[in-house]
């Protein structure tokens, strides 16, 4: 059966003390899954003030990897410089930016929540190089 997936207690309270009423969990096709937070501000260092991001939540989550990051509108650095390791990808009927990020997952440890901390923690490094 294809059922939307279960946020973790820890996440569902981060997402309410974090994003109180932003979030929302979306389904596309079979199997397709995600998580989007709206708006979702954007650190000192872009254009823009806010964004709305969202991840992909594999099959499997929490014992399987969240991978990279997704913003629309996409952003751009104040200061003109390129952001590398960016791609266009189309997902729950929106074209996002795709920040192509990744670290090692720990199962039992990483979480919805450390995942978004982790964004953010990659926006503000992101703004500072």
């Amino acid at each position: 059966m294809d059922e939307p997936y279960e946020l973790l207690p820890e996440d569902a309270e981060y997402l309410n003390a974090q994003h109180p009423g932003a979030w929302r969990k979306v389904k596309e096709g079979i199997g397709k899954f995600g998580l989007v937070v709206q708006p979702f501000p954007i650190p000192d260092g872009y254009v823009e003030r806010e964004s709305t991001l969202m991840l992909l939540v594999p099959s499997g989550y929490p014992g399987v990897p969240i991978d990279m990051f997704y913003l629309h509108p996409p952003i751009q650095r104040r200061d003109g410089n390129t952001i590398a390791a960016l791609a266009e990808e189309s997902h729950f009927g929106t074209t996002w930016q795709r920040w192509s990020r990744h670290y090692e997952w720990h199962p039992g440890e990483d979480t919805v929540a450390t995942h978004i901390e982790y964004a953010k923690n990659e926006l503000h490094a992101e703004a500072g190089r």
